[in-house]
């Protein structure tokens, strides 16, 4: 996906949600991708999340020092 960086993975849709709104309602785009991927025939489900390139390092402090809280 050109354009766009992959910031982390979320294994609870509403959790990776609630932060997709966060980085939006602070002027930051991002949007959510859904995968399952299948490991040693453990089916593993997630969410990536992405936001894009030039918005990368403050969407990534945003997101961190909010876990913090």
């Amino acid at each position: 996906m050109e354009g766009w960086k992959k910031i982390m993975t979320i294994k609870d849709n509403y959790l990776a949600e609630l932060k997709r709104v966060l980085l939006n309602k602070n002027g930051i785009e991002a949007m959510l991708l859904n995968k399952k991927t299948e490991a040693m025939k453990v089916s593993l489900n997630g969410t990536d999340l992405y936001v894009k390139e030039g918005q990368f390092e403050i969407a990534s402090i945003l997101l961190f020092e909010n876990e913090e809280d």
